[in-house]
């Protein structure tokens, strides 16, 4: 059916003439070809009269003009007139058919602007022929794109990937992640696209658009990286069908055609993004440069400079910044000879401000003085690499001077036990010399038989017997405890399976309460945290790459391998994916994470 775009174009020359533009189909489509239809009933057709000229604008081609005269049906408009007297029925009519070629792009466009020259002048038939320009069938429905925040950056700097989907009329649904890998070259913090938004497209409101921030990035080397296409599939609508049908009736056959569109599966994909990875200049490069590359910010302080021996110094470090997103390289301790020192603690934290991931790191050494005295601790200094300024910074802390007082005990008593003293009431030095001329007497025993002989006794000796077997148990038990307690890897690995218990129930809870995002990311973590416990290294923060390698070094067989890294990705798939799988298949999923984890030989 004809669509027509403009009724009743008067023209100067013509006072009763009503000429109409038509569009020749009723769907354009992108980079198709259409017909514009200028049409003017016989009887009104000018004497003096030139060929209709179409300047086309905005992507539109002319790619041809012809004219015929048909016998056209009436109008609305025709028929409105008729039933009040003005005439009406079928006409003959001139027809001007402009072959268009549509643009790339779709939505409200203007094609151009129509002219006709009547009687030797330019009459303006129409300064503006707006049409609707669509998506073709065939073409895609989604399209996806993968915008980084910079294609040029140094080795280490952050930047952000921008995550866009569009629909057209003819997407139908059902969208889902297969492949969202950002490759082997960079350490990745992804953010959570539950609270995408899609919004119409300004002047199409058939066409939906979306965007979020998908992941800061950080290249682990130099050159020239690239990231791979996402990979999505879909449904869409297919291209419409020509179908037809014959039946029998009555002896009498019967035959229809209609038109069908059928849904299809499709997939999308973004473009592979190539960023170049500068190297960090050589030129002004500190000693003890951290390997940090970001906006930095380095404080180092004691709790106090004051203190007795046996008491404990705490020296905090604060250092938080923009560089690689949940890493922070320590700065080099100065020796603290005069003191001893127990491992210190880290606790390192990340979190999303504005644009940037916000990487801070909290250490704490605690120290303790071995005598008195004045001493001495030297400067603590941290050094990176600021991008914007394209230079070394570096920030220094101290010098600091801790003056240490004789205290009640010895530094020594601090990280040692006494020592058991041998026989009963032992005297030391000091109570000798209080005592004075206060000698102890010693008492002589009495009422003790001098015939006793235990030892010559049969159950004397059963329990001699019994004993030992006993105290070598109990000294063994004694022995591993204190191995134990002292190896921070067995205790880790002692606790890893209930730690997993604990961690797959909050996962079950999430699927109990349908919050998809936080099942699949008590999964990953869950993962990734068993394999921490079970090893005592920390996966978080590492590549997928020397992922795969430590547990390769550790001895785990390399099926075993693929399947963890394959079952890490599909988390993160559908972790950031705007869309969740069934409640059927995060169940499945939840089954077989556990079961990979529990039968993890490590």
């Amino acid at each position: 059916m004809k669509r027509t775009l403009l009724f009743c174009l008067t023209l100067s020359a013509l006072v009763f003439a009503r000429p109409s533009l038509q569009i020749d189909r009723e769907r354009i489509e992108a980079g198709q070809t259409f017909g514009l239809q200028l049409v003017i009933p016989i009887q009104e057709l000018p004497a003096e009269r030139g060929v209709p000229q179409l300047e086309t604008r905005n992507g539109f081609t002319l790619m041809g003009l012809d004219s015929s005269d048909q016998v056209m049906r009436p109008s609305m408009e025709d028929m409105f007139n008729s039933f009040f007297g003005g005439g009406g029925g079928s006409y003959k009519a001139r027809i001007y058919n402009f072959k268009i070629r549509a643009p790339k792009k779709t939505g409200q466009i203007d094609v151009g602007q129509m002219t006709w020259e009547i009687g030797g002048q330019v009459q303006n038939i129409s300064s503006k022929i707006p049409v609707s320009v669509q998506r073709a069938y065939a073409d895609d429905a989604l399209a996806v794109s993968l915008t980084p925040s910079k294609k040029s950056i140094y080795e280490g700097e952050q930047f952000y990937v921008t995550l866009g989907f569009h629909t057209y009329e003819h997407f139908e649904g059902g969208l889902q992640a297969t492949d969202m890998s950002t490759g082997n070259d960079f350490i990745v913090h992804r953010s959570d696209l539950n609270n995408m938004e899609f919004k119409p497209v300004e002047g199409s409101r058939r066409e939906m658009q979306a965007s979020a921030k998908f992941a800061w990035l950080s290249p682990t080397k130099s050159g020239n990286l690239q990231i791979p296409p996402f990979k999505f599939k879909y449904t869409k609508r297919g291209e419409p069908k020509i179908v037809e049908e014959k039946k029998q009736m009555g002896g009498m056959s019967f035959s229809s055609r209609s038109i069908k569109q059928e849904s299809v599966e499709a997939e999308a994909t973004s473009p592979t993004i190539n960023i170049t990875v500068k190297p960090l200049p050589a030129e002004g490069k500190p000693e003890n440069f951290s390997g940090m590359v970001g906006d930095y910010k380095f404080t180092a302080e004691f709790d106090r400079t004051n203190l007795k021996v046996g008491e404990a110094l705490t020296l905090s470090i604060n250092i938080r910044g923009d560089g690689t997103p949940g890493t922070i390289t320590d700065p080099k301790l100065p020796d603290f000879g005069e003191f001893r020192s127990v491992p210190p603690e880290n606790n390192i934290s990340k979190k999303i401000a504005g644009s940037k991931v916000i990487t801070s790191k909290e250490i704490r050494v605690f120290l303790y003085p071995k005598k008195k005295g004045s001493f001495s601790i030297p400067e603590i200094s941290y050094s990176w690499f600021n991008p914007a300024k394209k230079k070394y910074e570096t920030a220094t802390a101290g010098p600091w001077t801790i003056d240490v007082e004789k205290g009640d005990a010895s530094a020594e008593a601090v990280f040692q036990t006494p020592a058991a003293t041998a026989g009963p009431a032992a005297v030391q030095k000091q109570e000798i010399e209080s005592l004075g001329s206060d000698i102890r007497h010693i008492h002589s025993l009495k009422d003790v038989g001098e015939s006793a002989e235990p030892y010559k006794s049969a159950i004397f000796w059963i329990i001699f017997a019994a004993a030992i077997p006993f105290y070598l148990v109990v000294n063994f038990e004694i022995t591993r405890r204190r191995k134990r307690s002292n190896n921070a890897a067995l205790i880790r690995k002692g606790k890893a399976n209930k730690m997993l218990k604990n961690r797959f129930a909050s996962a079950r809870e999430a699927l109990k309460n349908g919050d998809a995002k936080a099942l699949f990311a008590a999964l990953e973590n869950g993962l990734i945290d068993y394999l921490s416990d079970m090893t005592n290294l920390e996966f978080k923060g590492m590549t997928r790459p020397q992922m795969k390698d430590e547990l390769a070094r550790l001895g785990v067989n390399g099926e075993t391998i693929t399947a963890i890294d394959s079952w890490l990705e599909k988390c993160a798939f559908a972790r950031f994916a705007p869309v969740n799988p069934t409640t059927d298949e995060q169940k499945k999923m939840l089954a077989d994470i556990e079961k990979l984890c529990g039968g993890l030989d490590i």
